[in-house]
């Protein structure tokens, strides 16, 4: 025991097994969860059930989906990040239920964010001891597991895998050797694939965590590589942004409406906290818990007594990452001036989300206090060992959470196993069983979603002359017969207006492209450019050049990403054989 004690001071495989612990006690709800009554669950378990029908019927990229929204394809897999379906995917080749697969998905975020946060804390402090405690701690902050056990917003804490390796590669590349700085784009590619809104808020830290170390940016090595990782990131993540951006540029989608997401500065104001919320449990059965919880706050209070006695290098790091959280904790405030902040930055839609980077950043400085404090009273191993083992037990046993209220909304009553077969017998969903965040943005509240639930999945005529006859629609693809057709001749088609689908007429004079727009109620729109007697007519849906050239882009840059590893690593063993 003696030895153990001694040894849990600098062994790394001690310090995995204490996470893997750690993270295991953390994943113990993940049991009895019942995601479909969580707040965002329901969603996640369509998307991915969905995104893996889409696959099997051989649309790649899967991006709309022939089945939901009352089958008038639904952009499913373009406007929410992809990690999160194409992981628990993953899973779902060991598994039976999609269920099952993203509860091991889910897991791992918890596992891995704590072996991340172990890797940068390693890196900052040179001191593992710190590293572990950093850990441990961070798998336990309260908001995180409030939005996998309350709200699952799985695109929200699979970002928390992400933000320490971004820090990680800033750190290396400012103060350390900079030959891990390609962690920078580890992680950011990892935010952009995971959650937006992360990414978003992450980056202005690190910008911010740049200016304060800006002395260092004086160095062209630190510059180059900086660039360097910036076109890595842009280009790995290309098969996700530049689709975005594409649909952003063909249409208006609800996704992109400050007022109808509710991301306007006052809506925002709205969502700020008290601060006797951080300090108590509203046991707000279908609301989220922003307790920071008695341990948690008792390691921050330790910075008042440990600070004073640290290291100068030490104090530099505590006062950087303190900034990181005075200003988080700031905007979740009603003291932040949310009504006049312009819409990049209030897309937080709830101001309390600004607690993720606060518990971040106060993970780091807990972890110091934490290892101060046994320094200064304590001289002996083995009672160091004993006191960290100590902290080690307090912080799991005081901070972890296993008892949460799984009816988020008393009509979602269903089990998970019940709704996912349910929602896999259904030819088609109706809009109002998805969320609706993707259709064409009208100013009508519900407007295409209304028009979709009512309409016949047919073409129908909005002007002119047309008889239709033979018409067969089979998932993204329909056809038809067209007779006497008058010239400016305006059809409705029974497809969402996204980009992507083919329309051709084939007549007498041969086959042709037919532009689309978007009709007055969200689908897709054409206009005859000229009379014909007989003709056949085609829509497919089969993707965007921009789309299939954005893949194409990704995997040759993660090819080239690879390959840059390898060189740099194999021209620093050649460096350090010559030395």
């Amino acid at each position: 025991m003696k030895k153990f004690l001694e040894d849990l001071k600098n062994d790394k495989i001690i310090h995995y097994i204490l996470i893997v612990l750690a993270a295991t006690i953390a994943g113990i709800p993940l049991i009895n969860l019942r995601i479909y009554g969580t707040d965002d669950g329901f969603i996640h378990i369509l998307r991915t059930i969905e995104v893996d029908n889409i696959l099997k019927l051989g649309f790649f990229p899967p991006f709309i989906s022939p089945k939901y929204c009352n089958g008038f394809g639904y952009a499913i897999n373009v406007f929410y990040p992809p990690l999160v379906t194409y992981g628990p995917l993953i899973f779902k080749l060991i598994c039976s239920h999609y269920i099952d697969a993203i509860k091991i998905y889910t897991y791992l975020t918890i596992l891995i964010s704590g072996i991340s946060m172990y890797q940068l804390v390693k890196e900052i402090s040179t001191k593992k001891e710190v590293a572990l405690i950093s850990a441990i701690i961070y798998i336990f902050i309260p908001y995180r597991l409030e939005t996998i056990y309350n709200r699952f917003a799985i695109g929200e804490f699979s970002a928390y895998m992400f933000i320490p390796l971004v820090f990680l590669g800033l750190h290396n590349l400012l103060y350390g050797d900079k030959k891990k700085h390609y962690y920078i784009t580890i992680g950011a590619v990892g935010l952009m694939l995971t959650h937006t809104l992360s990414t978003e808020y992450t980056a202005l830290f690190a910008i911010m965590y740049l200016l304060v170390n800006c002395l260092k940016l004086k160095d062209k090595e630190v510059i180059k590589k900086i660039l360097i990782n910036m076109f890595f990131i842009l280009t790995i993540s290309a098969f996700f942004i530049l689709p975005l951006l594409e649909y952003r540029i063909h249409s208006d989608y609800i996704m992109f409406s400050s007022t109808a997401m509710r991301y306007t500065g006052e809506d925002v104001y709205q969502t700020t906290l008290d601060f006797s919320q951080l300090f108590k449990d509203t046991e707000e059965p279908e609301g989220v818990c922003f307790n920071l919880g008695i341990v948690f706050i008792a390691l921050m209070l330790l910075g008042f007594f440990t600070y004073r006695k640290m290291l100068e290098k030490d104090k530099n790091i505590y006062l950087c990452f303190l900034l990181i959280a005075v200003i988080s904790l700031f905007m979740v405030t009603n003291f932040f001036p949310w009504i006049i902040m312009p819409d990049f930055i209030s897309t937080m839609q709830f101001a309390w989300r600004m607690l993720e980077f606060f518990e971040f950043a106060m993970s780091i400085l807990c972890a110091y206090n934490v290892i101060t404090f046994i320094k200064i009273i304590t001289k002996k191993s083995w009672m160091y060992g004993t006191l960290l083992l100590g902290f080690v037990i307090v912080i799991i046993g005081g901070m972890a959470k296993v008892n949460y209220n799984y009816k988020y909304e008393t009509k979602k009553n269903m089990d998970d196993l019940t709704y996912e077969e349910l929602i896999m017998s259904k030819e088609t969903l109706s809009a109002f069983s998805i969320n609706r965040d993707y259709l064409p943005y009208t100013e009508k509240n519900n407007e295409v979603a209304d028009y979709i639930t009512k309409r016949k999945n047919k073409i129908y005529i909005l002007s002119g002359e047309a008889t239709i006859t033979d018409e067969t629609k089979n998932k993204l693809t329909l056809t038809c017969n067209l007779e006497k057709v008058s010239e400016g001749t305006k059809l409705e088609l029974p497809f969402i207006n996204y980009p992507g689908y083919k329309v051709t007429l084939k007549d007498k004079d041969g086959e042709k492209n037919i532009e689309y727009k978007q009709s007055e109620k969200g689908l897709i729109e054409i206009e005859i450019p000229a009379a014909f007697e007989k003709g056949e007519l085609k829509i497919e849906y089969t993707g965007t050049t921009i789309e299939k050239t954005s893949y194409i882009i990704s995997i040759i840059s993660t090819i080239l990403f690879i390959g840059y590893l390898i060189y740099t690593k194999r021209k620093e063993q050649l460096n350090e054989n010559k030395a």
